[in-house]
């Protein structure tokens, strides 16, 4: 069962670290079998509004789109994706990112032109499975937000537990909240 930190906290104060609560999970008997900190790694994504989509001579597989990043400034980044169009809204990893696989942004040269950042897919960002196109945002966002903050994401703390048919009271959020917070 995946449990968040953020649930759990929903029904009792829970503090300290993420590894020690996941311990105490273990020994009430719900096993950690795995630990993700997700919501992070997103530092240095903004909201990003498409200016226009140029196609790259003898480049069929990537464009270079042009894109606000919130100073009015244009600027060009090569993409191999080509489901977005002019307006649309798309998170953009600015030069100097560490996105969340640990791959840093640089601005790098994409069949002869260059690149200054990257539009992120779902799964790039760390935010689902989706890699079939970038991520288009909702229409009402800022070009030049910072991405988690547009979006409503914190940082969180998720747990896959174990939980055997013995344990019917563990089998919801609020019975392990109550089994931890007794703890």
């Amino acid at each position: 069962m995946k449990v968040l930190l953020s649930w759990l906290r929903d029904f009792a104060p829970f503090e300290g670290d993420p590894v020690a609560l996941g311990d105490q999970l273990s020994d009430l008997g719900m096993a950690v079998e795995s630990m993700e900190v997700v919501g992070e790694g997103l530092d240095g994504v903004v909201v990003a509004k498409v200016l226009e989509t140029r196609a790259i001579e003898g480049a069929a597989k990537i464009h270079q789109v042009v894109v606000d990043a919130g100073d009015g400034q244009p600027l060009e980044i090569g993409c191999g994706a080509f489901n977005m169009a002019a307006g649309d809204l798309v998170p953009l990893a600015t030069i100097g990112t560490v996105m969340p696989n640990g791959m840093e942004i640089g601005r790098r040269k994409m069949a002869g032109v260059w690149s200054n950042g990257m539009l992120c897919s779902a799964r790039e960002l760390g935010l689902g499975d989706d890699h079939g196109g970038i991520l288009v945002l909702p229409p009402d966002l800022d070009p030049g937000t910072p991405f988690a903050e547009a979006m409503g994401i914190e940082p969180d703390v998720l747990w896959d537990l174990e939980i055997n048919p013995n344990r019917p009271d563990a089998m919801s959020i609020a019975g392990v909240a109550r089994d931890l917070a007794a703890r």
